[in-house]
């Protein structure tokens, strides 16, 4: 039986082995590469949202081109409950997902779903919010 020798020529296994060996060990160096590529926040914005008005995205639906991320929404601790959709038509006060009332944080993930993301107070009640976009 004869036994087989030589040398693999294949850079990108070396690559490739760097790279892991890197996510391995989370040096300082992998640290800094994700924190300069990390999502950036931007456009804090705050309100409140009463019924019968359909709450969206202004920054989003704006049309200037800007890409996100995700969207995180802050409810505040006396807001009442209410709804969103994220999938095209405008939540009422009775369809859409529920939110509850007493506080709560809402994180959208994608850009079409920030731009099509609406939201509204249930009847009677007021939902102080805050927002804050991430590119």
């Amino acid at each position: 039986m004869s036994s087989l020798t030589g040398k693999i020529n294949a850079p990108i296994l070396g690559m490739i082995a760097r790279e892991l060996l890197a996510l391995i060990k989370s040096d300082a160096a992998l640290r800094e590469v994700q924190g300069a590529n990390a999502p950036r926040a931007c456009y804090f914005t705050n309100g409140t949202l009463t019924t019968p008005v359909v709450q969206g995205i202004v920054q989003a639906a704006s049309g200037t081109g800007e890409i996100f991320y995700q969207l995180v929404i802050v409810f505040d601790s006396a807001a009442g409950a209410g709804r969103y959709r994220i999938d095209g038509p405008d939540p009422t006060a009775a369809i859409g997902h529920q939110f509850p009332a007493g506080g709560g944080q809402l994180v959208i993930t994608g850009m079409d779903n920030i731009t099509r993301f609406r939201m509204i107070a249930s009847t009677a009640t007021t939902c102080p919010f805050n927002y804050t976009l991430f590119k």
